[in-house]
């Protein structure tokens, strides 16, 4: 088992040992009456059709869960790097954000496309997800901005260093109803193909921790 499937069984047992008994994670934001935390991220969009088999494969879990909070498919997305976590009362002037994009800017344009092969829904405690599988070239990208964005003397929040590929697409906003069911359709779906394709440019954005409003900041081409 390799490093990244190893991380993905990791979570999978976490949110299986969670729902198996009814200790799943609450998102209470869900049902906020209001939520300022915004972050600085470099994400991925997914093609229409990946987010069109996943919008699928969910319909099942929302007619056991109909107050589960499923990701409109224009909100799903992977996280390239968290540049700046989601906090309350976040803060760029100008000239910080031009930096920002600056450095990130001129790494991305080094490094090449990004070939993606989604498959297989998994469990966090607090969360659905589909596992995400990627060519060298995400981890090359992530190495050279941590160095990049290092050496310009930027911030960097992550708080440890990702390694995942995965794609959140649905959260708990209540106690579930029947969490046994839920692990039933997850463990059916283990395998699921959710599609392949090859990324040629990430977007810049500040965000909400579930990707709905979004500020777009730039967006960079890959080298090709």
């Amino acid at each position: 088992m390799n490093s990244l499937e190893k991380l993905y069984a990791e979570i999978d047992q976490r949110g299986h040992r969670a729902l198996a008994t009814h200790q799943e994670t609450v998102d209470p934001y869900l049902t906020a009456a209001s939520d300022d935390r915004r972050g600085l991220a470099l994400i991925l969009h997914l093609p229409a059709h990946v987010s069109r088999n996943i919008s699928f494969a969910l319909q099942p879990l929302r007619a056991v869960e109909p107050d589960l909070y499923c990701y409109p498919a224009a909100d799903m997305h992977i996280t390239v790097m968290d540049v700046i976590g989601a906090h309350p009362d976040l803060h760029l002037s100008p000239d910080q954000l031009d930096r920002y994009r600056q450095v990130i800017g001129t790494t991305v344009a080094v490094c090449p496309a990004i070939d993606w092969h989604l498959a297989g829904l998994m469990l966090s405690p607090g969360a659905v997800m589909v596992k995400g599988y990627y060519s060298p070239a995400l981890q090359d990208l992530r190495a050279r901005l941590r160095t990049n964005l290092a050496q310009a003397g930027l911030a960097l929040h992550e708080r440890y260093q990702t390694r995942s590929g995965h794609v959140t697409v649905a959260r708990f906003a209540h106690p579930l109803r029947d969490p046994l069911a839920i692990i039933r359709l997850i463990d059916e779906e283990r395998t699921l193909a959710c599609g392949d394709f090859t990324t040629h440019t990430v977007d810049l954005v500040i965000h909400d921790w579930y990707n709905h409003r979004v500020q777009p900041v730039a967006t960079f081409a890959l080298a090709e």
